[in-house]
């Protein structure tokens, strides 16, 4: 629908918004909506139990049953159960079991009667006025309604019809579906409803709900009182010991400086020493060659000196050292003479 200037006055949702990747994303889990996911195998199990129990049904009918977890859910507990999505997807991907029990639909027109109609978290993707006339379908084919509908989940880009508790259950009353006050279904949704067609006088309505309301009021009163007292008590008699606490803290703080000036001190000297090593380490390292160089050079002496000594022994013991010895000994004796 949109204004005379072209702007749309309500946004809705269709089809194409409930593909594969909704249901791996958009559903409360990291788990895919889905009969194998254990999560919601049980979820569904464990909720079809306690509304079996809470209402009894012989039939039931789920309005946006998306893969149809819920109706199967029922169907084994034996209940008849059915479904309607405007999803052709999700109806395509439901469990073989229950598959020949789900039909693409919409919440505007359900056809049948039904003992109890369910519709958990599907009217906050509907534009207005098609909520309004879902509601209007779903009350014309049950007197039992059990509803759960978002109230604050803005951030869904599909959620573009979120309404307080409060608004459905006032378009419900408009229609004389009034809701079940002792019974109690958070165990789907907080916020889930069950509203039942009920002929009420202006008295039996007030009763109803001052009878829900009121418990609800003293226990909020009460723990109101508790925490008032509780924080009387801290500020009269835990004042000092905060104090204390103050002063503790204080003086950790002072503590952990103290430990990090150390720190930072030996870090300093441990650098310090390090860098000291490592000069010590080059003087050895130094040393080491130098030392390995004169062992070379002791080393080379060493032969060349046994090598001089080699040659003057080999000559001392030749031929021509004893020739020339005995040639120049009477020269020799002759000079020692005249001197």
């Amino acid at each position: 629908m949109s204004a005379p200037g072209g702007h749309p006055t309500s946004v809705g949702t269709d089809a194409q918004d409930y593909g594969d990747r909704y249901y791996r994303s958009h559903c409360g889990s990291d788990q895919p909506q889905d009969w194998a996911s254990p999560h919601w195998r049980t979820f569904f199990r464990e909720a079809a139990d306690r509304i079996r129990g809470i209402t009894n049904p012989r039939s039931v009918l789920d309005v946006g049953c998306a893969r149809g977890l819920l109706v199967q859910a029922f169907c084994e507990q034996g209940v008849d159960a059915y479904g309607i999505d405007v999803s052709q997807r999700a109806i395509e991907t439901a469990h073989a079991d229950v598959a020949s029990r789900l039909t693409v639909g919409s919440a505007e027109e359900i056809a049948g009667s039904w003992d109890l109609i369910t519709c958990i978290e599907v009217l906050e993707h509907m534009a207005p006025a098609a909520a309004d006339r879902a509601i209007d379908s779903m009350c014309a084919a049950s007197d039992r309604v059990l509803l759960s509908s978002s109230p604050s989940d803005f951030s869904e880009p599909t959620h573009v019809n979120v309404r307080e508790p409060a608004a459905w259950a006032a378009s419900f009353a408009e229609r004389g579906f009034f809701r079940r006050t002792d019974v109690d279904l958070s165990f789907v949704t907080p916020w889930t409803v069950l509203f039942e067609r009920a002929n009420l006088l202006q008295r039996d309505v007030v009763y109803r709900y001052e009878r829900y309301a009121y418990p609800m009021r003293i226990e909020v009163l009460e723990k109101r009182a508790a925490l008032r007292d509780a924080h009387r008590e801290l500020t009269e008699h835990g004042q000092d010991e905060v104090l204390e606490l103050r002063h503790k803290l204080l003086e950790i703080r002072h503590k952990l400086l103290e430990i990090r000036h150390n720190l930072l001190t030996s870090r300093d000297h441990a650098i310090g020493a390090e860098a000291e090593a490592a000069q010590w380490r080059l003087r050895y390292e130094t040393a080491v060659d130098e030392l390995r160089e004169a062992r070379a050079e002791l080393v080379a002496t060493h032969k060349h000196l046994a090598e001089t000594l080699d040659h003057l022994y080999t000559a001392y013991n030749s031929k021509t050292w004893r020739v020339g010895k005995a040639i120049v000994g009477p020269f020799s004796r002759l000079r020692r003479r005249h001197r």
